[in-house]
């Protein structure tokens, strides 16, 4: 199969471009990383509405969905001959409902950014984060899943999709990107913390982000 031309439009953070970077990345794919700082997005937006970021070209092909474009990012993506989106329909399966269970950790956090005020916003988040609060509690179910892996990754004995959605979507956690929440609030989750650890120390995640200097990316380095 011929290696498609790929590019990835994000702003220049971490966010729901991210997975489908550094899939490719992993994957040794090359592509174009178009990181558009915001004014350049308000002169974008208006003409390719209502899509909104990341999105990606195909071979010129525009598409959007960042659960679509990280999917189909790691079926590409191999690593040791396995893509990272296994093609057995129960692996894959197995993916699809880790990467659903992730987004119940943040699900909780959507109600709070309609709370007008500063102080109230922020003591809610506290709560949900807090042990026995809602985000946590579905942390502490990963954490749990952690528990029982012998190999470190998180449902098989080799790096998958559900090894990447799991390290990135805590980052935002742990690099104070929500108001109100310590960046410390999960580490009393140890095999979340090492689980983290391992996948940072993976050369082709280390080599992604060793030159990147932009602190929100800090908690993504080993």
């Amino acid at each position: 199969m011929t290696t498609p031309t790929i590019k990835v439009s994000y702003f220049p953070f971490p966010g729901r471009g991210e997975p489908v970077k550094l899939a490719l990345a992993v994957g040794g794919i090359p592509f174009e990383d178009n990181m558009l700082p915001p004014p350049a997005w308000g002169e974008m937006k208006a003409k390719v509405a209502p899509l909104q970021l990341p999105l990606m070209e195909v071979d010129g092909k525009q598409v959007s969905q960042s659960i679509a474009m990280f999917r189909y990012a790691c079926k590409l993506a191999k690593v040791d001959g396995k893509p990272l989106y296994p093609e057995d329909p129960l692996e894959a399966l197995l993916v699809d409902e880790l990467t659903d269970q992730v987004s119940e950790v943040f699900a909780p956090l959507s109600a709070t950014f309609a709370i007008t005020d500063q102080k109230e916003k922020e003591a809610a988040r506290a709560a949900l984060v807090k042990q026995g609060g809602a985000c946590e509690k579905w942390a502490a179910f990963l954490d749990g899943k952690l528990a029982g892996s012998k190999s470190g990754f998180v449902l098989f004995d080799r790096l998958t999709m559900a090894d990447l959605v799991l390290f990135l979507n805590f980052a935002p956690f742990r690099n104070g990107f929500f108001d109100g929440i310590p960046k410390d609030c999960f580490d009393h989750l140890a095999h979340v913390s090492k689980h983290k650890e391992k996948i940072a120390n993976i050369q082709q995640v280390k080599d992604y982000y060793k030159d990147n200097q932009n602190p929100m990316y800090a908690v993504l380095k080993a």
